[in-house]
C-alpha cells in the first residue's frame, strides 16, 4: 500500500462512519490493475474498517479498470474473502461466480465467509433460492401462489429414484 494511505483511508473511514452511523458493510477488495491495491493491502483496509466500525466487509475484486487482467473462474473472488475474515478477523461477504448450492454450503462450511452473495444466477432464474432449497431438501415457505409449483418440484425431484429398477 502507498506510504501514508493507511493513515488517510483511517481518516476517511471515520469520517464516514461518523456521518453515516451504522456501517454495515463496504466493497472492494483487490483491484487487478497494475499498482493496485492487492491481496495484502485488502486486508490491511479490512483491518481499518473493523477498527473504523464496519461489521461485515463486501469482499469483490477488480472491474474498476478497464486495463486490468482478472483471472476469472468458479468462486474466483473466494480467496479474497478468505483472507480478509480469517486475518483481519471480520466478517465478509463472498461473491465471484457462486451459482450453485454446493458453492454456498462449501465457502460458508469452510469458515472462508460469513454470508454469500449471488446476482448473476438470480438474473438466470428469479426463484434460484426456492430451487437450491429444494434441491437440497430445505423447506422454506414459498408464496401461496407457488405451492403448485413446489409441489410437482418435489414430486420430480424424488421421482429419478423410483424409476431405478434391480436387474
Amino acid at each position: 500500500m502507498a506510504p501514508g494511505r493507511a493513515e488517510h483511508l483511517d481518516h476517511q473511514l471515520r469520517g464516514a462512519v461518523d456521518d453515516l452511523g451504522d456501517v454495515d458493510e463496504i466493497g472492494g477488495a483487490v483491484d487487478e490493475a497494475a499498482e493496485a491495491d492487492d491481496a495484502d493491502d485488502a486486508v490491511e483496509i479490512a483491518r481499518a474498517l473493523k477498527t473504523a466500525g464496519v461489521d461485515i466487509v463486501n469482499v469483490s475484486a477488480g472491474q474498476t479498470s478497464p486495463h486490468q487482467k482478472p483471472i476469472y473462474g468458479r468462486m474466483f473472488q473466494t480467496p479474497f474473502s478468505d483472507r480478509i475474515r480469517n486475518e483481519a478477523s471480520i466478517p465478509t461477504l463472498a461473491v465471484g461466480n457462486i451459482f450453485e448450492p454446493d458453492h454456498v454450503n462449501s465457502i460458508i462450511g469452510a469458515g472462508r465467509a460469513d454470508l454469500c452473495c449471488l446476482a448473476r444466477p438470480h438474473l438466470a432464474d428469479p426463484y434460484w433460492t426456492l430451487h437450491a432449497a429444494i434441491e437440497q431438501d430445505v423447506d422454506l415457505r414459498w408464496p401461496d401462489q407457488y405451492l403448485a409449483g413446489k409441489e410437482q418440484l418435489e414430486r420430480n425431484r424424488s421421482r429419478p429414484a423410483g424409476l431405478v429398477i434391480d436387474i
